[in-house]
C-alpha cells in the first residue's frame, strides 16, 4: 500500500484520472477481446449447424442482427461484425498504449522532479556522506524501472485478472464440469509465480545495489582522473571497476537464470493444461456434451487465462523491482530537509563573533574545534593561518551555517547563526574556495550565477577586481567561452580568478577568501589583494591562506594550531616573537615558500 500511495501521491489530478478511466479502457479492451470466439461459435453453432440458441442475450442480439437464417444467407454480416469488434479492439488497445505512455512519463517526471529539489534541500552534512553515483542512479536507473512499470505492466496485471475472471466465469455458464478442468493448473501457477517473485525481489534489491555501487566507482573514477593518470594507477582503477562489475555480473546472471527457470516451468503448465482441455472438449464433442463452437471458445478462452496467469510472474517480478526503487527513493525523500527559510534576517554588516566554540563532525571522535574564541569588526580584513588540518575550512563551514556548533556560539551583531534564516546569512557571506566549482557553461555565466540580474559591465568590473578580465578577453570568444565540466578548460589558478569574481559580483558584506589564492602566482596575488583592499571597508574580508604575503596586509592574524587559537596580533606583532607565524615567515622570506 506504501507504494501504491507513493505513485499516487506523484501523479496529477488529470493522471491520477486517467489512472482509474485505465481500468475502464483495460476492462472494454478485456471484453471485446472474450467477445470475437463467442461470435465465432455462435455462427458455427447456430449459424452453420442450426442448433437452437440457449442463451437469451445471445437470442437478442441474434433477432438484433436478423436471426441465423438471415446471417446464414448474408455472411458478410458476420464479417462486419467480426470487423467492428476488431476496430473497437484496436481503438481500445490505442487508448491504453497512449495512456500507459502518459501516466508513466507523467509519474517519472514528477518524481524526478521531487527528488533533485529534495536533494538540493538536503542538509550539507548529508551530501558529505552520501555517494554520488549511487544518488545519480537513485534518480535515473530507478526511476526508470518505476517508469517501466507504469508503461505496461500496471495495464497488464488489470488485463490479466480481468480477462480470467470474466473467462472462467463464461466457461461456467457454457460447461461447469469442463470449466473446473480449465483451472487444474492455476493454483500452481499462482504458487510458482509468488515463489518466483519473492525470489526475484531478493536478487533484483541485490543487484540494484551493486549497479548502484558500480556507478558510484565509476563515478568516482572519471571525477578523479588527472589524480588516476598522474599515478599512473589506471590499471588499478579498471581492476576496481572490473570486480565491482563482475559481482554485478553474476547478480544480473543469476536473475537471469532463475528468470528462464521460471518461463520454462510455466510454459510446460499452461501448454499441458491446453492440451488438457483440448483431450476432455474431443471427448465432450464426441459425446454430444459440447458443440463444436463451444469447443472452440474453451480452447480459445484457456490460452487467454493460463498464459496471463503465467504473465503475472513476469509482472510480479517487475513489482517487485519496482518496489526495491521506491524503497531507494523514500529512503532518500525521507531525510530531513534542511530549514533555510525560518528565522531572523539580520543586518549582516556587523561584528562577528566566535564565543567559546567547540565542534567535532558526527561520525568523529576528536574535536576538529577546540574553545575558539575571536572578533571581527565589520569592515577589517582578517587572517586566519594555520597548518594543514588545523581546523581552518571548519570555522568557514561554521559561519556559513553548514555544521552547527558542538558547542559554544557563533554570532554576528550579536545575534547567533543559529537563529538566523539560513538562506539569508549565505546569501550574505560570499566565499571562494580553494578548488571552486565552475559548471559546464561559460565563463559569464558562471560569473552570473551569483547574481543573475547582473550587466554585462557589472561582470566586467567584477572580473578586473579578480585580475582575470585580460585572461578572459585573451580568449577567442572571450566571456562567452565555455569552461567545461568543472572548468576543466582553464587552469587552477584562471578557475579561482572566476570564482573570485562570482563571489565579488555578489556584493557580499561578508567574503570568505579559502585558501583560495593558491594557484595564483605571487604577483597575480598581489594584484588581487590591491583591488580587494579598495572594497575594504565596506566589507568584512576573512582570508584563509598559508601564505605570509597573503596575510601580512590584514588589520588582525590568528593562528590556529590543532583546532585552538594560539596566538594572534598584527604581521609586525607575530613576526616579532616566537610561534608559527614567526617559522612560516623565515621560511617564506629567505627559503622560499612553505606549506606547513
Amino acid at each position: 500500500m506504501n507504494n501504491l500511495r507513493f505513485l499516487w501521491k506523484n501523479a496529477s489530478r488529470s493522471i491520477r484520472i486517467r489512472q482509474i478511466l485505465l481500468i475502464f479502457v483495460v476492462t472494454g479492451y478485456v471484453l471485446l477481446g472474450l467477445l470475437s470466439p463467442l461470435v465465432f461459435s455462435y455462427i458455427i453453432d447456430n449459424v452453420i449447424d442450426l442448433q437452437p440458441i440457449t442463451s437469451p442475450v445471445t437470442q437478442y442480439f441474434s433477432d438484433l442482427l436478423g436471426g441465423p437464417m438471415y446471417i446464414r444467407e448474408h455472411l458478410w454480416v458476420g464479417s462486419l461484425v467480426l470487423l467492428g469488434i476488431s476496430v473497437l479492439y484496436a481503438g481500445f488497445m490505442f487508448v491504453r498504449g497512449r495512456w500507459n505512455a502518459l501516466i508513466s512519463e507523467s509519474v517519472s517526471e514528477s518524481i524526478r522532479n521531487r527528488l533533485y529539489a529534495h536533494l538540493q534541500m538536503l542538509p550539507y552534512a548529508y551530501h558529505v556522506r552520501a555517494k554520488t553515483g549511487d544518488l545519480i542512479q537513485r534518480s535515473t536507473s530507478d526511476i526508470n524501472t518505476i517508469r517501466r512499470f507504469l508503461a505496461g505492466q500496471f495495464s497488464e496485471m488489470c488485463y490479466a485478472v480481468l480477462t480470467s475472471a470474466i473467462a472462467v466465469s463464461i466457461l461456467f455458464s457454457i460447461n461447469p464440469h469442463i470449466a473446473w478442468y480449465s483451472l487444474v493448473s492455476l493454483p500452481p501457477i499462482f504458487l510458482f509465480a509468488f515463489i518466483y517473485f519473492k525470489k526475484m525481489h531478493r536478487d533484483f534489491e541485490k543487484a540494484d545495489e551493486a549497479e548502484g555501487l558500480l556507478s558510484a566507482k565509476i563515478q568516482e573514477n572519471l571525477s578523479g582522473m588527472r589524480v588516476v593518470r598522474a599515478f599512473h594507477k589506471e590499471q588499478f582503477e579498471i581492476e576496481k571497476v572490473d570486480e565491482a562489475n563482475r559481482t554485478y555480473r553474476d547478480l544480473i546472471h543469476k536473475a537471469i537464470k532463475n528468470n528462464a527457470m521460471y518461463w520454462a516451468l510455466s510454459d510446460l503448465l499452461c501448454i499441458g493444461q491446453i492440451l488438457l482441455i483440448v483431450i476432455i472438449g474431443i471427448f465432450a464433442c464426441r459425446r454430444g456434451d459440447l458443440s463444436v463452437g463451444n469447443f472452440w471458445v474453451f480452447t480459445t478462452y484457456e490460452s487467454m487465462i493460463v498464459y496471463p496467469m503465467r504473465q503475472l510472474g513476469r509482472i510480479l517480478s517487475d513489482f517487485g523491482k519496482m518496489t526495491v526503487s521506491i524503497r531507494r527513493i523514500q529512503e532518500v525523500m525521507n531525510e530531513k530537509e534542511e530549514d533555510t527559510q525560518t528565522g531572523c534576517e539580520p543586518d549582516m554588516r556587523q561584528d562577528i563573533e566566535f564565543d567559546h566554540v567547540s565542534f567535532k563532525y558526527d561520525d568523529g571522535t576528536n574535536h576538529v574545534l577546540e574553545d575558539v574564541s575571536m572578533k571581527i569588526p565589520y569592515g577589517k580584513t582578517v587572517a586566519i593561518m594555520g597548518p594543514t588540518g588545523s581546523g581552518k575550512s571548519s570555522l568557514v563551514h561554521l559561519l556559513t551555517g553548514l555544521y552547527k556548533p558542538t558547542s559554544g556560539e557563533i554570532r554576528v551583531g550579536g545575534v547567533p547563526v543559529t537563529r538566523m534564516k539560513q538562506s539569508w546569512l549565505r546569501r550574505h557571506i560570499g566565499i571562494v574556495l580553494q578548488e571552486p566549482f565552475l559548471f559546464s557553461r561559460t565563463i559569464k555565466e558562471n560569473i552570473r550565477i551569483a547574481r543573475p540580474g547582473a550587466s554585462d559591465e557589472e561582470i566586467y568590473e567584477a572580473a578586473k577586481k579578480a585580475d582575470v578580465h585580460d585572461v578572459i578577453m585573451g580568449f577567442d570568444k572571450g566571456y562567452d567561452t565555455p569552461v567545461g565540466e568543472k572548468g576543466v578548460t582553464l587552469s587552477g589558478g584562471q578557475k579561482q580568478r572566476v570564482a573570485i569574481a562570482r563571489t565579488v559580483l555578489n556584493q557580499s558584506p561578508v567574503m570568505i577568501f579559502d585558501d583560495s589564492l593558491s594557484a595564483v602566482d605571487t604577483e597575480t596575488d598581489y594584484a588581487i589583494r590591491e583591488s580587494l583592499k579598495k572594497m575594504s571597508g565596506s566589507l568584512t574580508m576573512i582570508i584563509i591562506t598559508q601564505r605570509i604575503s597573503s596575510a601580512k596586509d590584514a588589520d588582525r592574524i590568528f593562528i590556529l594550531e590543532d583546532g585552538k587559537i594560539t596566538a594572534s596580533g598584527t604581521h609586525e606583532e607575530l613576526i616579532a616573537r616566537p610561534g608559527l607565524y614567526k617559522r612560516v615567515y623565515d621560511l617564506q622570506t629567505k627559503g622560499g615558500e612553505s606549506d606547513e
